[in-house]
Formats: structure tokens, sequence, C-alpha cells
């Protein structure tokens, strides 16, 4: 009798693989984004500084210098949210990454189970054609015997 066929459980498994490679395609991309916001944002942080020096080299009003400091300040601060949610999304990509690579190694696993089971199995077929051809070869032994 064959044995159970392991090929519903192969077609989960590489289900299961490809889920997990689009959810660190999506992370991935998601942490592409938050890079360019940070560069954006740190852009626009080092032409505030330039801005500001511009300004102090020509000489200008307190008033102005301190809506440079202030917005310097808050550029600061988006530029440590950015920071934040990009160490964040590089944690989810490891986390994506390390769950890929299981799910990778469970559908190999059952590959090599399954080759192994189809290998046991045509080695018990083969034994038992051996068999069947050993009967029929000592049957016709026998009914050539005077």
């Amino acid at each position: 009798m064959k044995p159970f066929t392991m090929h519903a459980v192969l077609n989960y498994r590489r289900q299961l693989e490809d889920a997990a490679q689009k959810q660190l395609f999506r992370a991935l991309e998601v942490e592409a984004r938050l890079q360019e916001a940070l560069v954006r944002v740190e852009e626009e942080l080092a032409a505030l500084y330039y801005g500001l020096q511009r300004e102090q080299k020509q000489g200008t009003t307190v008033d102005r210098l301190v809506l440079f400091n202030q917005r310097i300040d808050l550029v600061k601060a988006q530029v440590e949210r950015r920071r934040t949610e990009l160490q964040k999304q590089q944690v989810q990509v490891a986390k994506k990454r390390q769950h890929l690579i299981k799910t990778s190694k469970d559908r190999k696993i059952i590959e090599k189970l399954e080759e192994q089971q189809n290998a046991a199995y045509r080695q018990y077929i083969d034994k038992k054609e051996a068999g069947m051809l050993d009967e029929i070869a000592v049957l016709s032994h026998e009914r050539r015997r005077p």
C-alpha cells in the first residue's frame, strides 16, 4: 500500500514560504520608504543649519534667529522620530527574514522527507516485484520438471 503522500503538505509549506516572502518584501519596502523620509528630513535639517549660518554671517534680526532655532528643534525631533521608526522597522524586517528562513527550512525538510518516503516506497515495490518474479521463476521451473 502506498504511504501517505506529502504533496498536500509540501504545497502548504510552499504557500507559507510564499506568504513569508511577500511579508518580507512589504517590510523591506516600508523600510526603504522610512529611510528615504529620514534622508529628506536630515537634508532639511542640514539646509536649516546652512541657512542659520548664512543669516548669522549676513546679520539678521534676533526674531529671525529664534525662528530658525525653533524650526531646527522641530526638525531635530522629527529626525529622532524617523530614526526610531526606522529602527523599529529594521527589527520587523529582521523578524520577517527569520520567519522566511524558518519556513524555507520547513519546506526543504518536507521535500527531503517526501523524497525519502518515495525512495522507500520504490524500494518496497522493487522488493515485491523481485519476490513475484522469483515466485514466477520457481513455478515455471517446477512445471518444466518431468
